[in-house]
């Protein structure tokens, strides 16, 4: 049945926690499970597919926010840890007891700012759970977890 445009996925029936642990191992981004009997049903979610993230952390520092939409921008060090590596946005997650602590503490810190954005010295770190780097070097989806102190 196998095509250049269709192909059979392979599975595993029984073995779903053992095959997560495999993923995680790998440091796959994750899995889909599905109740044995179920279709898949275009345009909207159902609760007999579920995709199971294996989430990681990185520890990323504020280098700036937006200024309309709220926006982090987070970076890492770069390889010679001369300068910071632009590694992404974060914008879930945060939570008004979160962003009023950043804001009470980050006007000490501007560097500058353009039409955009507010830019900070890379003082204030934060943990963030993503789904993975991309290629590119970026976070995959970045969800602040916790500020680091």
């Amino acid at each position: 049945m196998n095509s250049a445009h269709f192909g059979v996925v392979p599975y595993v029936e029984g073995a779903g926690e053992a095959l997560f642990t495999q993923i995680q191992a790998r440091k796959m981004e994750g899995v889909v499970g599905k109740r044995k009997d179920s279709a898949y049903e275009t345009g909207r979610r159902s609760d007999k597919w579920r995709k199971v993230i294996n989430w990681t952390y990185a520890d990323v520092f504020i280098t700036g926010y937006r200024k309309e939409e709220f926006g982090w921008l987070a970076a890492v060090p770069a390889l010679d840890n001369a300068k910071m590596r632009p590694a992404g946005i974060i914008e879930l997650c945060t939570n008004p007891t979160h962003k009023k602590a950043f804001y009470n503490v980050v006007k000490p810190l501007v560097t500058g700012e353009d039409r955009n954005f507010v830019y900070v010295v890379p003082r204030i770190r934060v943990r963030v759970k993503i789904r993975n780097w991309t290629r590119s070097g970026m976070l995959r989806s970045p969800v602040f977890t916790e500020f680091i102190v």
